[in-house]
């Protein structure tokens, strides 16, 4: 039996897989300095060329970064909204459905509304009263209303004080925010129950109310499917039209 050619990863590839391993484990912290190409090369008995490759990918993946104004590169938390335009892409590419996100955003959004009555901070309820205010000033702009029903649940989301929820709806409000936008752009008083819905969030989660702000979180997200009904749009439909544009 003929045995088939082992494949060996190129130098940059394992030296990028080495340094992606020290960041994940925190041998490399976040705000640390990375070595220069030349005392990387050193190390690892390498050309710089394959160190620059490394460190190419390693930029790409938003591990590494420059501040402004330096040359030394730093290792850095990958940035939220590149991750969720890739997880969103992917969904996309996996054909995942846009029910499928529906389900997935009203399973999550109500539990985070919850957490966020027992967590929420001071600083971050005053965040949530501002966004409040700023959406009764955009009551008939769609674009307005969707970055700011956006940027609410977000909050609501830094409020529950858990992460892994907050990472795991990167990729689902990639698709689903501009399928609202859509909507809102097509309905008549497109904010006005939706600010009442972010009300009745906001005071639930004032008064520590968990249950009252799971209820009213729900309700909000399944306005989205009423906006639906009402206009006799499909959500399939809709979410090709987002595929095309994207």
């Amino acid at each position: 039996m003929i045995a088939n050619p082992l494949q060996r990863a190129p130098l940059y590839r394992q030296i990028y897989d080495q340094l992606e391993a020290k960041i994940v484990n925190r041998e490399l912290k976040v705000g640390d300095a990375l070595p220069s190409e030349t005392d990387l090369a050193l190390s690892y008995g390498v050309h710089r060329s394959s160190i620059r490759e490394a460190i190419r990918l390693l930029e790409e993946n938003d591990l590494i970064g420059r501040a402004a104004g330096k040359k030394k590169l730093l290792v850095t938390a990958p940035k939220k909204d590149k991750l969720s335009r890739r997880i969103s892409t992917t969904m996309l590419i996996d054909e995942v459905s846009l029910g499928e996100v529906y389900e997935a955003i009203l399973t999550i959004e109500p539990s985070m509304a919850a957490m966020a009555a027992e967590r929420v901070t001071p600083e971050l309820l005053e965040k949530l009263e501002a966004n409040l205010d700023t959406t009764r000033e955009a009551l008939n702009d769609p674009e307005r209303l969707t970055t700011l029903d956006q940027e609410f649940h977000n909050l609501l989301a830094e409020a529950s004080k858990n992460r892994a929820l907050q990472w795991s709806r990167l990729g689902m409000s990639g698709l689903f925010y501009p399928a609202e936008r859509k909507l809102l752009a097509n309905l008549k008083e497109p904010g006005k129950r939706m600010l009442v819905a972010h009300e009745h969030i906001v005071g639930a989660i004032k008064d520590r109310d968990k249950q009252a702000a799971e209820l009213w979180a729900r309700r909000h997200i399944e306005d989205f499917l009423r906006g639906c009904d009402v206009l006799g749009v499909n959500l399939g439909d809709m979410l090709n039209d987002l595929a095309q544009e994207n």
